[in-house]
């Protein structure tokens, strides 16, 4: 499916026999959750769901419902996800829902302003949205330039904090030498001074496109190969690579 027609997708969500709700009330946690819906069964599991304040409820008897995240609001019906075209109604597939390769995406890395990090010589471990100004992705660049030998991830150029990050992500991204700009990237360096003529700014502006689509709230934000994605700065990046 090309990226025009998954952005349409979203729309779709609209069309799974669910209704849906925005609310300001305080979100409850699972356990409370559970102790809420008791009245419809033995729960067998609770699992969020890559939609906002909505999470999906299976009870031992084998009935399946969309609960709202504050527990008001309690959904029946069929939950579809038209990205790969199949239905959510299991703890496993809501969990699974959380994984979206970029690759079934029809996302092209190639088409947006990336640059490579790290040993070419093992398996590609994830794909990293940042900003050149962003703090955190700083944190991120400190610790897998401690041990480069045991990473390979891309990172894609993503300017989320304004004027100064945009011009710098097209600096980069142009650069002839890129071995140099991932250097700039990750040092706040200006070692890349070769241009491109032919550069433009499109594969820039595409990636907060991409992000939308992934439901990112800034970044960086990482995309495992197998699809797992997480916003923000893991705790333990090398745990985060290797869960299950």
């Amino acid at each position: 499916m090309s990226l025009k027609k998954k952005i349409t997708a979203i729309g779709l969500l609209a069309t799974v026999s669910l209704l849906s709700v925005s609310s300001m009330a305080k979100s409850i946690n699972p356990k409370e959750l559970k102790q809420t819906l008791s009245q419809k069964g033995d729960i067998e599991g609770i699992q969020e769901l890559p939609v906002e304040n909505l999470m999906l409820v299976k009870t031992k008897s084998g009935q399946t419902y969309f609960v709202s995240k504050n527990g008001r609001f309690v959904f029946q019906g069929q939950l579809i996800d038209t990205w790969f075209r199949r239905t959510i109604d299991e703890l496993s597939e809501a969990r699974n829902a959380h994984r979206v390769p970029l690759e079934k995406m029809g996302v092209k890395l190639d088409e947006l302003a990336t640059l490579s990090f790290g040993n070419q010589d093992i398996p590609k471990q994830a794909t990293i949205f940042v900003d050149p100004n962003c703090g955190y992705c700083h944190a991120l660049f400190n610790k897998i330039q401690q041990s480069p030998e045991k990473y390979n991830v891309d990172f894609v150029l993503t300017a989320m904090l304004g004027s100064q990050s945009l011009l710098e992500s097209k600096r980069l991204n142009c650069a002839v030498d890129k071995s140099k700009a991932v250097i700039d990237l990750m040092n706040k360096t200006k070692l890349a001074t070769e241009m491109r003529e032919d550069c433009d700014a499109k594969a820039v502006q595409k990636a907060p496109i991409v992000m939308g689509l992934l439901e990112a709230r800034g970044t960086p934000f990482l995309v495992r190969e197998d699809g797992l994605t997480f916003n923000g700065l893991p705790s333990d990046f090398d745990a985060w690579l290797e869960m299950e």
